[in-house]
């Protein structure tokens, strides 16, 4: 994207988090920091989407061949009413399992994307830290990506708890 999109025909800039010269506070920097974050932030949400939705698509397809889908549809139930109530519902409590996960993986991707993108963040922090051998920042930034990872797997028990009412968090 940043070859494409930034080099060849320019429509985003290539790095940095704003354009040289503007004045923090005014409207010009806001603007220039939402101009320089719309691409790393598509690639980074496209990076996670890919994996969501395959694995969506697998739950689909196996939830498809249960017997209560079988059941509903012996009955004569409406096609869309099998699809919206009975597999896409199903489907969805694995995937919000495995919304922990992604936070994780939003944080990982992260390193990556601020490292392409020449963005400063606390990915470009951490692979500048590790080179410098800055032990204290590596350590203090590994405990706030765990810890974000342990409140992305909260939140996934509780987006579980909602969407499935059989479990409850006590």
């Amino acid at each position: 994207m940043l070859f494409v999109f930034g080099f060849q025909i320019g429509w985003f800039p290539t790095g940095g988090s704003v354009a040289p010269g503007n004045v923090p506070g005014t409207l010009d920097y806001m603007l220039s920091k939402i101009y320089h974050l719309i691409l790393p932030s598509i690639s980074l949400a496209l990076l996670t989407l890919v994996g969501t939705v395959q694995y969506l698509r697998s739950e689909i397809i196996d939830t498809k061949h249960k017997e209560f889908v079988l059941t509903a549809r012996a009955k004569g139930a409406n096609e869309n009413r099998i699809y919206n109530k009975h597999v896409f519902r199903n489907s969805l409590l694995p995937l919000a399992a495995f919304f922990g996960y992604e936070i994780t993986g939003l944080i990982t991707g992260s390193v990556f994307i601020e490292r392409v993108f020449s963005f400063p963040g606390m990915g470009n922090l951490l692979i500048s830290s590790i080179q410098n051998r800055d032990f204290s920042v590596v350590s203090t930034l590994l405990l706030m990506f765990g810890f974000a990872a342990i409140i992305g797997t909260v939140l996934s028990d509780i987006i579980l708890g909602i969407v499935d009412p059989r479990i409850r968090i006590k």
